[in-house]
């Protein structure tokens, strides 16, 4: 065990000394960079490296309203987004109808079916009670129910038969 934790700390040392090493960068007598963990000789200038960098620049994100294909574009070929461009196009207008129509279709169908699963959800409670219902009358024994004043009233063969069918009526609607 010990020599197990000697051995981690080792190599945590190691790595340690790994990760802080400095990065040199200078150009030779050729024109060449030249990249090394160990400086120039003291007649080059040079610039130390440290830390990763990202290879890609950050961009600034799109406004709100803008299409992000039609930024990226206009990046690229240096043209404005064709919104920001003219706001008064009705081509503009058109397009941005259809989007708060489609927008408006998307939420009615959400509700839509945010509705369907709420009955569903109710249907399959239901089923669920009346399946829990008939087998507590089909399984027999002594079956009672509470009154007004709080006392126990047993059901008699006759209420008990009685309430199997209702039971069974109730599973059928309820369950498919």
């Amino acid at each position: 065990m010990k020599k197990l934790l000697i051995a981690f700390f080792c190599t945590s040392l190691l790595m340690s000394a790994t990760v802080s090493a400095e990065v040199y960068k200078w150009k030779d007598k050729s024109g060449k960079t030249q990249y090394s963990d160990t400086p120039p000789l003291s007649n080059i200038p040079y610039t130390t490296l440290s830390g990763k960098k990202s290879a890609q620049p950050e961009q600034p994100a799109p406004a709100a309203g803008t299409d992000p294909k039609k930024v990226e574009e206009a990046a690229k070929g240096g043209k404005q987004p064709a919104a920001a461009a003219n706001p008064n196009d009705p081509k503009n207008k058109v397009s941005e109808d259809l989007k708060e129509k489609a927008a408006k279709e998307a939420e009615a169908k959400k509700q839509q079916e945010e509705k369907q699963q709420a009955e569903m959800k109710a249907k399959d409670q239901a089923c669920k009670a009346a399946r829990s219902k008939l087998a507590q009358f089909e399984q027999g024994g002594r079956i009672y129910r509470v009154n007004e004043r709080g006392e126990r009233e047993y059901y008699g063969d006759k209420e008990i038969a009685a309430e199997i069918e209702n039971a069974k009526s109730d599973v059928a609607a309820n369950c498919e």
